[in-house]
C-alpha cells in the first residue's frame, strides 16, 4: 500500500540547526583538574610551554599532601579514564550540570563502578586543591595566559563561525537531533597538550569544547562530535551484534588502541576523522605508499620525542622491535599492516563519497542517508 504523499513529506523533512552561539569560557574545574594531574605526574600532558616547566617548578616545590595523592592514584587503580574525570569536573562550581553528567557515566562508562562516589570525591578535591592554590603567583599567571587567550579567540569569532557553519552547511543536522543552541570553546589549557582536545555535549543545548587555539583541525574534530554521536547512537539501534562485531574487525589496531573494541566509539571516531582529515582536505584514505612518504622526512629526534611522548606508538614499535627511525622505515610495511590499515576508513570514505553526489542535497542530510544506507554495507 502506497503511503499518503504528505506523510512521505513529513517523515523526510527536517530543521537543520541553527548556527549555535558562540562564546569563550573558562571552566574552572577542568583547569584545576590539569593542574592536580600535573602536580601527581610532571611528564602528565604538555611539558615545554612556559606555564608548564614553571607549574613542575612549583609543585616540587609545593607538593601535594599524600591524601590528595592518593585519592589521584586511586582513580587511576580503578581505572577510571581522565575524560570521565574531567567531564565530572567540569560540575565544580555548575552543581546544575551533575545530573547528566553522572548519567552520561552510568550509561558510557560502565567500567566506574560508582560515578555518584567518585563525583563527591572529586569535587572535594578540587575544592581543597582550589583553596590552597588559588592565592599563590602561579595562579595569578595562569589567570593573565587564560585571559589573553580568551581575548585572542574573540578576535577570530568570526572565522570560527565561518567554519562551524561550513560543518553543518555539510551534515545538515537536523536541530532535533543536534540540540547545541550555546557553543562554548574554553580557553587553551598550557597544561593540555596542543594536539589533544575533548567534548562535551551532555547539557542540554549546549556543548563545551577544550582545544587549543591554534588546533583548528581539533577544534572542528570536536564539533562535530556533538553532531556525529548522536546519529551514530541511532544507528546503533539498527545494527546486528555481528555487523558491531565487523565494524570492530575493520578499525585500525591503531584506532582500537585508543579508543577500545567497542563499535560506537570507533564509529565515531571513523565518520569525523574520514571527514575532518581526508574528506575535507581532498584527499583519499591513506595506503602504504602514502605511509612511507610520510614517515620518510621525520628525524631520529622527532621519532625520539613521540616515543617518549606517546605510551601507545611505544608499545607499537615494541612490537616490532622498532627503537629508531631507521628500525621504523625498515619495518613500515609491516607496521602499517598491523596497525594503519584502515578498512573502516575505506568503507566510511565511500559512503561520503556517495553523499557527496545525492541528487537532491537540500532533501537528505546526512543523518537520513546513514541510517538508510549503512547497515547494508557492513
Amino acid at each position: 500500500m502506497e503511503k499518503p504523499k504528505e506523510l512521505e513529506k513529513k517523515e523526510t523533512t527536517f530543521e537543520v540547526m541553527k548556527t549555535p552561539e558562540i562564546v569563550i569560557q573558562e571552566e574552572k574545574g577542568a583547569q584545576l583538574f590539569s593542574l592536580l594531574l600535573k602536580a601527581e605526574n610532571p611528564e602528565w600532558g604538555e611539558t615545554e610551554t612556559p606555564l608548564a616547566k614553571e607549574a613542575v617548578d612549583y609543585f616540587r616545590d609545593n607538593p601535594l599532601n599524600p591524601k590528595t595523592i592518593k585519592t589521584i592514584k586511586d582513580f587511576h587503580a580503578q581505572g577510571i579514564d581522565e575524560e570521565t574525570l574531567y567531564n565530572l569536573a567540569l560540575t565544580y562550581r555548575h552543581p546544575e550540570r551533575a545530573e547528566k553528567v553522572l548519567e552520561m557515566a552510568t550509561k558510557y562508562k560502565p567500567h566506574v563502578k560508582n560515578p555518584e562516589e567518585v563525583h563527591q570525591k572529586l569535587l572535594a578535591l578540587l575544592e581543597s586543591f582550589d583553596q590552597t592554590f588559588s592565592a599563590s603567583p602561579l595562579a595569578e599567571k595562569f589567570a593573565t595566559e587564560i585571559e589573553r587567550d580568551r581575548s585572542e579567540r574573540l578576535t577570530r569569532l568570526a572565522e570560527t563561525r565561518k567554519r562551524i557553519e561550513s560543518l553543518i552547511d555539510f551534515f545538515k543536522p537536523d536541530s532535533k537531533t543536534t540540540d547545541v543552541r550555546k557553543l562554548s570553546f574554553v580557553p587553551t589549557d598550557s597544561l593540555y597538550r596542543a594536539n589533544s582536545g575533548r567534548n562535551f555535549s551532555a547539557f542540554p543545548g549546549e556543548q563545551i569544547i577544550i582545544s587549543h587555539i591554534d588546533n583548528i583541525d581539533n577544534q572542528d574534530h570536536e564539533f562535530s562530535h556533538g553532531i556525529v554521536n548522536p546519529i551514530v547512537e541511532k544507528l546503533s539501534q539498527q545494527l546486528t551484534d555481528e555487523q558491531k562485531e565487523k565494524i570492530s574487525q575493520l578499525a585500525s589496531e591503531k584506532l582500537k588502541q585508543d579508543y577500545g573494541d567497542g563499535h560506537f566509539s570507533l564509529l565515531c571516531e571513523e565518520f569525523i576523522r574520514t571527514y575532518n582529515d581526508v574528506l575535507k582536505r581532498g584527499e583519499r584514505p591513506q595506503i602504504y605508499e602514502d605511509f612511507a612518504r610520510k614517515i620518510s622526512g621525520i628525524s631520529e629526534e622527532q621519532f625520539q620525542k613521540e616515543l617518549a611522548q606517546s605510551k601507545n606508538f611505544k608499545a607499537r614499535c615494541e612490537e616490532f622491535g622498532i627503537t629508531t627511525i631507521e628500525d621504523f622505515k625498515n619495518k613500515s610495511q609491516e607496521y602499517f599492516e598491523r596497525f594503519e590499515k584502515n578498512q573502516l576508513r575505506d568503507l566510511i570514505f565511500e559512503i561520503y563519497q556517495e553523499y557527496s553526489s545525492r541528487p537532491n542535497k537540500e532533501a537528505e542530510n546526512f543523518e537520513q542517508f546513514v541510517l538508510a544506507k549503512f547497515s547494508a554495507r557492513i
